[in-house]
């Protein structure tokens, strides 16, 4: 919130852009429904909004490519962690204009990874906009208009070597027994503008 004021000052060249920041959170809240309980429409919380508008809104002066690569957010249990970011998972393979993109879904174990996995999963399938543009399979979610995908991934999974992540989510980053699998994406984005 500081960093608003010194827009615009010499030497500080980062912008917040208000279109970049509310189209996660306009899609999101669009076409996005969450799979558990009695909704017909996801309306986010104002510190959702905070987040995603903080990660996609900052961006440099010049290039217009993000300011932060990188968020740690922590959340309380039962505050939509899982919705906010299975949607989020959602707009970066599909809207934030990677080609190629690949959203890894992570945690310890792939029967967590799978948590937020499943519900991109039964938002894409709730929605029959996202069902028309999204192929959903066992282990991975397709936009194939950019030839774009969802997986989720453990630290105990094979197919770490060759990644090329655009976005990265990690669940229950506490539980993680050493951090293998956040240097490993970390390497993997190499090859991305904006990761």
């Amino acid at each position: 919130l500081g960093d608003l004021k010194r827009q615009g000052t010499d030497g500080f060249p980062w912008v917040f852009d208000e279109e970049k920041a509310h189209r996660p959170i306009r899609f999101i809240e669009k076409f996005c429904k969450p799979s558990k309980g009695d909704f017909n429409q996801l309306i986010m919380q104002p510190w959702q909004h905070f987040v995603l508008g903080s990660i996609f809104g900052w961006v440099h002066q010049d290039t217009g490519l993000r300011r932060f690569k990188e968020a740690l957010i922590f959340i309380g249990r039962k505050n939509g962690k899982t919705t906010m970011t299975s949607g989020g998972s959602i707009f970066g393979v599909s809207k934030d204009g990677e080609k190629g993109a690949e959203v890894n879904l992570l945690a310890n174990s792939m029967k967590q990874a799978r948590l937020l996995f499943d519900e991109a999963k039964n938002m894409i399938k709730a929605s029959p906009a996202l069902r028309k543009r999204f192929r959903t399979l066992r282990d991975a979610i397709h936009y194939d208009a950019t030839f774009s995908k969802i997986e989720p991934q453990a630290s105990d999974s094979e197919k770490l070597d060759g990644l090329n992540t655009h976005i990265g989510i990690f669940d229950e980053i506490h539980e993680y027994k050493d951090y293998k699998l956040i240097n490993v994406i970390k390497n993997s984005r190499g090859s991305r503008r904006q990761p």
